[in-house]
């Protein structure tokens, strides 16, 4: 099963105002504790992936991507999922990742994933979905995810 959480909802909820930035530690920090409430609550359904939605999401800082996407992927047993990225969320989301030695799957509005962070944890990040049938090759050698 797929989780999919809305981050410009969470934000908008968790932080007073009208907010479509994320930037600070502070605000980051309260937007992974609120995604991680719902991530918890969601458990019990067995979710295998869990997908992060950042449309509507005006900019992330380091701190932010940090926050967030570093320490979920410290914390979750499931396979964590970014859509919604843009080349700005993507300039501070790589370096924090791969300052980490850490890797994020990254889905493609056509479906395909991409893995971005550090190189080896990249490759073992798509070597495990396939592995654990999560993710099969597509036509042209991509990869989607094999769960609706």
């Amino acid at each position: 099963m797929i989780q999919h959480i809305d981050v410009h909802a969470v934000l908008q909820e968790s932080v007073s105002g009208i907010y479509t930035d994320l930037v600070t530690r502070p605000t980051g920090r309260v937007v992974r504790e609120c995604i991680e409430r719902a991530m918890a609550t969601a458990a019990a359904a067995e979710v295998a992936v869990a997908r992060i939605d950042f449309t509507g999401v005006g900019c992330i800082d380091y701190s932010c991507a940090d926050e967030i996407v570093a320490k979920l992927l410290r914390s979750l047993s499931g396979v964590l999922v970014l859509m919604g990225i843009s080349d700005g969320h993507r300039e501070a989301i790589e370096p924090v990742l791969a300052g980490h030695r850490l890797a994020v799957l990254i889905e493609q509005p056509d479906g395909s994933l991409e893995a971005l962070g550090a190189p080896d944890a990249a490759a073992a990040l798509l070597d495990d979905l396939v592995a654990r049938r999560l993710a099969a090759r597509m036509p042209g050698g991509t990869l989607a995810l094999t769960l609706a």
